[in-house]
């Protein structure tokens, strides 16, 4: 340490205390420098780690807390989006799909389960949103809909969201044929058809005036989820709605 020149012993000692407390302090301060930006590292690779954990790519997830909205007239403004949409159910279940979504397709497995255990009381609607990123989700909704036009719609869209490996080869005859389609060449007319497809356009419209942007996205009469419910939750929320409670009142 570097000692300054005085005039008095006294003068010089406390001068060096001051130094002394000079690098003490300094080196304290490089310690919550340190330790500040080790945290700060930390919280941002926490942050990224949960965006790619509970995000799907593509925006086909969105975070847990967002609590669900109602759509008002929503029966009028979701009836035209769908070709299988029926209101004779109890319990409506509007769902935005993207068929090459895998998040979409992880969450058929709870609406199935869903369906099997109360088979009369829930109605499940499929409402098409293929994400631009998904180079496949385009024609696998045109490839729904030409099946559903040989009234194998639902069964089309079970196969096609367990073989979104195989999308690459866009075989969708092979998709049609396993699913029941019964007129294979009518179903490639349709397929390789230029025409918009109805069901898509009204489908991406009403996306964007419910401001939803993500897959899968859920309407429960009436409330928008915009995060899907899971298996465990979306039984409460029916139980609520057999109860005549709003499926906004259940909570995770």
């Amino acid at each position: 340490m570097r000692t300054v020149a005085t005039r008095s012993c006294g003068v010089q000692i406390r001068l060096k205390l001051v130094f002394h407390g000079l690098r003490m302090m300094n080196t304290r301060l490089n310690s919550v420098l340190t330790v500040t930006l080790v945290a700060s590292m930390l919280i941002t690779t926490g942050l990224v780690v949960r965006r790619e954990l509970f995000e799907a790519p593509g925006q086909s997830a969105v975070p847990s807390y967002q609590s669900p909205t109602y759509v008002q007239d929503w029966q009028e403004k979701l009836k035209g989006a769908s070709s299988s949409a029926s209101f004779t159910a109890p319990v409506q279940i509007f769902e935005f799909i993207d068929l090459e979504c895998p998040y979409c397709a992880r969450y058929q497995r709870d609406l199935k389960g869903l369906r099997a255990r109360y088979p009369t009381q829930v109605a499940l609607t499929y409402v098409h949103l293929p994400l631009p990123m998904h180079l496949s989700a385009e024609a696998a909704a045109r490839a729904s809909e030409c099946a559903g036009e040989q009234g194998r719609f639902e069964e089309m869209v079970d196969h096609l969201f367990g073989g979104q490996a195989e999308f690459e080869s866009a075989q969708w005859d092979k998709f049609a044929r396993d699913a029941g389609v019964a007129d294979l060449t009518i179903f490639n007319a349709c397929v390789q058809s230029n025409e918009p497809v109805t069901r898509i356009v009204e489908g991406r419209r009403l996306a964007e005036k419910l401001n939803i942007q993500g897959t899968p996205t859920v309407v429960i009469n009436g409330w928008k989820f915009p995060h899907p419910p899971g298996a465990e939750r979306l039984d409460r929320i029916v139980q609520a709605i057999l109860a005549e409670e709003s499926p906004a009142s259940v909570r995770d």
